[in-house]
């Protein structure tokens, strides 16, 4: 997770993540092609509005072409339908089967676009305060949370540590599945280490009792503004 300077990412992270979270509802809820595009040209455009590129958008969704692709031909080439297109072996394509496909990979698209605005401009920090403030999460919970995306970028970093030393010591693979084994076993064990050392941390801080803290986020009239017009909006396209 990561924020930039976008009105966006100003935005409280639990109100924007809710106002997301009910796109993606709305979207599951329709199967009209005409909503489904309303809704992907929705996430679409607050993805540009998150600080985002048309260059950039492009790039970040070109490796997900491929998803979308093949998600739409499982979808076509092993759906049910009676008006037949083509027809081979185990393929059985129809108008049916077609437009679930596309409807599907449409949706996906959607709920790519919905979750690159949210990361793209939610600091991880401010995530975990507002998850604690505004929903009452338990700090324990959510510290743990916090600590586990912290964790991430050091274990890609070991990752790439150890292919490395793999690679200066001239070791191949045995079987199949050695090199997982080389490189996940002791990502593991340290793993369990570290995360021995944060519970025993987080224990001596007694994290169970009342806490103050630095910064506490609040929810402001933009944020009620902003949720009130995705219902609105979700509202009127339903109506519509």
């Amino acid at each position: 997770m990561q924020t930039n300077a976008s009105l966006f990412a100003k935005l409280n992270p639990v109100i924007k993540g809710s106002g997301l979270f009910l796109i993606m509802f709305a979207l599951i809820a329709t199967t009209d092609w005409v909503k489904t595009l309303v809704f992907l040209g929705l996430a679409i455009g607050l993805l540009l509005l998150s600080g985002w590129g048309p260059i950039d958008f492009l790039k970040r969704l070109a490796p997900y072409s491929l998803l979308f692709v093949l998600t739409f031909w499982m979808m076509a080439a092993f759906g049910k339908g009676t008006d037949t297109i083509w027809s081979f072996g185990w393929f059985h394509v129809t108008t049916e089967s077609t437009m679930h496909g596309w409807l599907l990979a449409l949706r996906m698209a959607a709920f790519v676009c919905l979750s690159l605005a949210f990361v793209t401009t939610t600091d991880a920090t401010q995530f975990v305060m507002s998850l604690i403030h505004q929903t009452k999460l338990s700090p324990r919970f959510a510290y743990g949370f916090l600590a586990g995306i912290r964790f991430l970028p050091q274990l890609i970093e070991e990752v790439r540590v150890l292919r490395q030393v793999r690679m200066i010591r001239n070791v191949h693979s045995r079987f199949p599945g050695d090199a997982f084994l080389s490189i996940g076993l002791p990502l593991f064990t340290r793993s369990i280490q570290r995360a021995e050392r944060m519970a025993i941390a987080m224990e001596a801080r007694h994290f169970s009792a009342e806490r103050t803290y630095y910064e506490i986020p609040e929810v402001s009239r933009r944020d009620i503004m902003y949720l009130l017009a995705i219902v609105s909006f979700i509202c009127l396209i339903f109506l519509l």
